[in-house]
């Protein structure tokens, strides 16, 4: 089940290469982002580059929001849009490697507001909890660098399997609501759990190393072709495996 639903996102890349659109959209978006954040975070980096600014390690978090709250607020919203922009291109993504074509898919799930707004909201509480959780981890490292050491893993352990568990939301919400769709990517990576774990790693190194190739192509023409290849190829791995992801789960 997994090779085929390997071999399945291959081939629709190859036979039908418009599933790539809303991946590529999401790469030139995220490139704008960069863009508007570096306008955005020029004045902490100006205090911590040109000013020589350094941070006190007590109260890192609280001296940002003192020092910085509109450059946070910004970073805020900035992030909320492109979650939002990146939460359609995947259900894009998604719809078309079921089988919808692509004006349908991409007009479908941007008309599920409800649903991109309720995915924002949990991956911000789910980087919120992780964060929290990473900093409490590194606070015991400099009390105890064994225990810190011990926290640090069992988190990355935890948000492991929790992305594990969570892996078919996106599948699953072709046809849920969201609270239906986690029940059911939970539900379905109970009894396929180190099927999911195997799809993920194979897919998400093949993902990789077609990137890779795209990008290194990029960089042997040179000139315009570095970085159209090096987005096109953001756009192929991240568009394969999505569609490996959907192929596995509506194989069950």
């Amino acid at each position: 089940m997994i090779f085929s639903s390997i071999f399945s996102a291959f081939m629709q890349l190859v036979f039908k290469p418009q599933i790539l659109i809303p991946m590529i959209v999401l790469v030139l978006a995220s490139a704008a982002v960069v863009e508007v954040s570096g306008t955005i975070l020029e004045r902490p980096l100006n205090d911590f580059t040109l000013n020589a600014v350094a941070p006190t390690t007590d109260n890192i978090l609280g001296m940002f929001l003192f020092n910085y709250p509109l450059e946070i607020l910004g970073m805020v919203v900035i992030g909320s849009i492109m979650l939002g922009v990146g939460i359609i291109a995947w259900m894009s993504t998604t719809r078309m490697a079921k089988g919808e074509g692509l004006a349908k898919a991409v007009n479908t799930s941007v008309l599920e507001g409800g649903k991109t707004i309720g995915l924002v909201i949990l991956f911000w509480a789910i980087f919120i909890i992780a964060g929290t959780a990473l900093l409490l981890a590194t606070g015991l490292s400099m009390i105890e660098s064994t225990v810190g050491m011990i926290a640090t893993i069992i988190v990355l352990i935890i948000l492991f399997v929790v992305f594990v568990k969570l892996s078919f939301v996106f599948p699953a919400l072709i046809n849920k609501e969201l609270k239906k769709a986690l029940q059911e990517s939970w539900k379905f990576t109970n009894k396929k759990f180190w099927g999911t774990v195997a799809l993920i790693i194979i897919a998400g190194i093949i993902a990789l190393v077609l990137g890779v190739v795209l990008s290194q192509i990029g960089i042997l023409i040179g000139g315009f072709a570095d970085p159209i290849l090096s987005a096109l190829g953001d756009a192929v791995g991240g568009t394969y495996f999505v569609a490996a992801v959907t192929n596995y789960f509506y194989s069950k």
